[in-house]
């Protein structure tokens, strides 16, 4: 999941390519405690607020207080997933496709993985294509990011302007698929 980029992304400042990189642009208004609840959280979503308290020196109270919060201000989902990393001082997300030799994309995929940048990386068929889901604090970010992938293969940006999750549960889904397929495979 993306437990190193909430670990590694959710400080104050962090070091990248020798220079610090300020994520103080919080819309919100988190504070030390909320980033600790969602760096938790980003380890292991399954936390329960007695345990979070423990891990983060406030009363269970005062968590619940905090997570029904960041549900409100739609930086949790009710997964206690991400929704919003601009509302976090991440003010670039991008889609970074990097076509590199078969044989290194595996090793090129686990290097990624635990870059604090990278959401995450998909596998495209088709002999070595890597499509790459990250976020950035600003355009020089997201620049020294792309410079560090410079001989992994060639690369292509595209800048996402705007994302939308699907609204639709699970069972609708389902029962929509089952329409469409009609041939039983899918159940609802």
């Amino acid at each position: 999941m993306q437990i190193e980029v909430l670990s590694h992304t959710l400080r104050q400042l962090r070091i990248f390519a020798g220079r610090t990189v300020s994520t103080n642009k919080t819309h919100s208004g988190l504070d030390r405690y909320d980033v600790a609840i969602l760096s938790a959280l980003a380890t292991n979503t399954r936390l329960t607020t007695v345990e979070l308290a423990t891990m983060v020196h406030l009363s269970r109270t005062a968590v619940s207080r905090r997570i029904s919060a960041l549900k409100r201000l739609r930086v949790l989902n009710d997964a206690a997933e991400v929704l919003n990393y601009e509302s976090l001082g991440f003010g670039v997300r991008a889609v970074v496709e990097i076509n590199a030799p078969s044989q290194a994309a595996e090793a090129l995929r686990e290097r990624l993985l635990v870059q604090p940048e990278v959401l995450t990386v998909a596998v495209i068929a088709g002999g070595g294509l890597l499509s790459l889901d990250v976020i950035a604090v600003d355009m020089e970010h997201l620049h020294s990011f792309i410079n560090t992938l410079q001989g992994s293969g060639e690369t292509s940006t595209k800048i996402v302007f705007a994302a939308d999750k699907s609204q639709l549960t699970l069972v609708e889904r389902m029962r929509m698929l089952n329409e469409h397929v009609g041939n039983g495979l899918v159940r609802a």
